[in-house]
Protein backbone atom coordinates (compact mmCIF):
# COMPACT_ATOMS: atom_id res chain seq x y z
CA UNK A 1 0.00 0.00 0.00
CA UNK A 2 1.33 3.55 -0.87
CA UNK A 3 2.23 5.43 2.38
CA UNK A 4 3.01 8.75 0.72
CA UNK A 5 0.93 10.16 -2.34
CA UNK A 6 2.91 12.89 -2.81
CA UNK A 7 6.10 11.28 -3.08
CA UNK A 8 4.77 8.27 -5.49
CA UNK A 9 2.68 10.93 -7.79
CA UNK A 10 6.21 12.61 -7.95
CA UNK A 11 8.20 9.58 -8.78
CA UNK A 12 5.41 8.76 -11.28
CA UNK A 13 5.76 12.52 -13.10
CA UNK A 14 9.84 12.60 -12.91
CA UNK A 15 9.29 8.98 -15.03
CA UNK A 16 7.08 10.45 -17.49
CA UNK A 17 9.69 13.42 -17.56
CA UNK A 18 12.56 11.30 -17.98
CA UNK A 19 10.88 9.00 -21.05
CA UNK A 20 10.20 12.62 -22.82
CA UNK A 21 13.99 13.77 -22.02
CA UNK A 22 15.45 10.55 -23.12
CA UNK A 23 13.48 10.99 -26.45
CA UNK A 24 14.48 14.51 -26.83
CA UNK A 25 18.06 13.41 -26.57
CA UNK A 26 18.08 10.54 -29.16
CA UNK A 27 17.33 13.81 -31.54
CA UNK A 28 20.88 15.20 -30.84
CA UNK A 29 24.32 14.09 -32.32
CA UNK A 30 25.96 10.95 -30.45
CA UNK A 31 28.36 13.34 -28.48
CA UNK A 32 25.47 15.99 -27.99
CA UNK A 33 23.38 13.57 -26.45
CA UNK A 34 25.90 12.12 -23.86
CA UNK A 35 25.44 14.68 -21.12
CA UNK A 36 21.40 14.67 -21.20
CA UNK A 37 21.54 10.75 -20.82
CA UNK A 38 23.59 10.78 -18.01
CA UNK A 39 21.75 13.28 -16.12
CA UNK A 40 18.53 11.43 -17.21
CA UNK A 41 19.47 8.40 -15.86
CA UNK A 42 20.51 9.58 -12.75
CA UNK A 43 16.55 11.26 -12.46
CA UNK A 44 15.19 7.91 -13.62
CA UNK A 45 17.17 6.14 -10.22
CA UNK A 46 16.18 8.82 -8.49
CA UNK A 47 12.55 8.98 -9.29
CA UNK A 48 12.17 5.19 -8.96
CA UNK A 49 13.75 5.24 -5.69
CA UNK A 50 11.35 7.79 -4.76
CA UNK A 51 8.74 5.55 -5.78
CA UNK A 52 9.77 2.83 -3.41
CA UNK A 53 10.14 4.69 -0.65
CA UNK A 54 6.50 6.15 -0.67
CA UNK A 55 5.53 2.39 -0.02
CA UNK A 56 7.56 2.46 2.87
CA UNK A 57 8.16 5.56 4.53
CA UNK A 58 5.06 7.90 5.33
CA UNK A 59 5.95 11.51 5.81
CA UNK A 60 4.03 14.08 7.63
CA UNK A 61 4.10 17.64 6.60
CA UNK A 62 3.46 20.42 9.63
CA UNK A 63 2.36 23.66 8.19
CA UNK A 64 4.83 25.93 8.76
CA UNK A 65 4.74 29.75 8.49
CA UNK A 66 5.63 30.75 5.04
CA UNK A 67 7.31 34.23 4.79
CA UNK A 68 5.86 36.15 1.86
CA UNK A 69 8.62 38.18 1.59
CA UNK A 70 11.54 35.42 1.64
CA UNK A 71 9.06 33.87 -1.33
CA UNK A 72 9.09 37.05 -3.47
CA UNK A 73 12.42 38.03 -2.82
CA UNK A 74 13.74 34.67 -3.84
CA UNK A 75 11.56 34.12 -6.85
CA UNK A 76 13.07 38.03 -8.15
CA UNK A 77 16.31 37.17 -7.58
CA UNK A 78 15.52 33.67 -9.65
CA UNK A 79 13.96 35.21 -12.43
CA UNK A 80 16.62 38.69 -12.02
CA UNK A 81 19.15 35.62 -12.75
CA UNK A 82 17.34 34.24 -15.79
CA UNK A 83 16.78 37.80 -17.88
CA UNK A 84 20.14 39.60 -16.80
CA UNK A 85 22.12 36.31 -17.88
CA UNK A 86 22.62 37.07 -21.23
CA UNK A 87 22.98 40.39 -20.41
CA UNK A 88 25.79 40.92 -18.00
CA UNK A 89 27.17 37.07 -18.54
CA UNK A 90 27.52 33.77 -16.38
CA UNK A 91 30.49 34.72 -14.12
CA UNK A 92 29.10 37.86 -13.10
CA UNK A 93 24.81 36.81 -12.60
CA UNK A 94 25.66 33.85 -10.94
CA UNK A 95 27.96 35.89 -8.02
CA UNK A 96 25.49 38.19 -7.87
CA UNK A 97 22.41 36.16 -7.37
CA UNK A 98 23.88 33.02 -5.55
CA UNK A 99 25.29 35.75 -2.69
CA UNK A 100 21.60 37.41 -2.72
CA UNK A 101 19.74 34.00 -2.34
CA UNK A 102 22.56 33.25 0.93
CA UNK A 103 21.93 36.25 2.39
CA UNK A 104 17.62 36.12 1.80
CA UNK A 105 18.00 33.00 2.84
CA UNK A 106 20.07 33.20 6.39
CA UNK A 107 17.00 35.49 7.87
CA UNK A 108 19.47 37.02 10.65
CA UNK A 109 19.52 32.98 12.29
CA UNK A 110 22.76 32.93 11.19
CA UNK A 111 25.79 34.31 13.05
CA UNK A 112 27.60 36.87 10.72
CA UNK A 113 30.91 35.22 10.66
CA UNK A 114 29.19 32.24 8.62
CA UNK A 115 26.69 34.14 6.57
CA UNK A 116 30.63 35.52 5.42
CA UNK A 117 32.07 31.87 4.86
CA UNK A 118 29.13 30.60 2.78
CA UNK A 119 29.36 33.84 0.67
CA UNK A 120 33.12 32.83 0.17
CA UNK A 121 32.95 29.66 -0.50
CA UNK A 122 29.89 29.88 -2.52
CA UNK A 123 31.46 32.46 -4.66
CA UNK A 124 34.34 30.20 -4.98
CA UNK A 125 32.48 27.11 -6.34
CA UNK A 126 30.34 29.20 -8.87
CA UNK A 127 34.50 30.50 -10.56
CA UNK A 128 35.25 27.09 -10.46
CA UNK A 129 32.13 26.40 -11.90
CA UNK A 130 33.10 28.87 -14.96
CA UNK A 131 36.25 27.93 -15.02
CA UNK A 132 35.21 24.07 -15.75
CA UNK A 133 32.58 24.37 -17.99
CA UNK A 134 34.47 27.33 -20.14
CA UNK A 135 37.80 25.93 -20.16
CA UNK A 136 38.04 21.91 -19.77
CA UNK A 137 34.36 21.05 -20.80
CA UNK A 138 34.31 24.29 -23.57
CA UNK A 139 31.07 24.89 -23.34
CA UNK A 140 29.59 28.38 -24.06
CA UNK A 141 28.56 30.25 -21.40
CA UNK A 142 27.16 33.95 -21.70
CA UNK A 143 29.75 36.30 -21.40
CA UNK A 144 27.70 39.28 -21.26
CA UNK A 145 27.10 42.31 -23.93
CA UNK A 146 30.16 44.28 -21.61
CA UNK A 147 32.75 41.63 -22.76
CA UNK A 148 31.79 41.33 -26.44
CA UNK A 149 33.72 43.02 -29.45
Amino acid sequence: MIKDKISFISGIGFVILCIILFYEASQLSVFGSVFPYAITSILLILSILLILRSFKLEIEVTNEHLNKIKITLLSITFFAWIYFLERAGFILTSLIAFNLLVIINCEGKIPIKKVFFYMVTGSLFVVLLYFGFKNLLLVPLPEGLWFRN
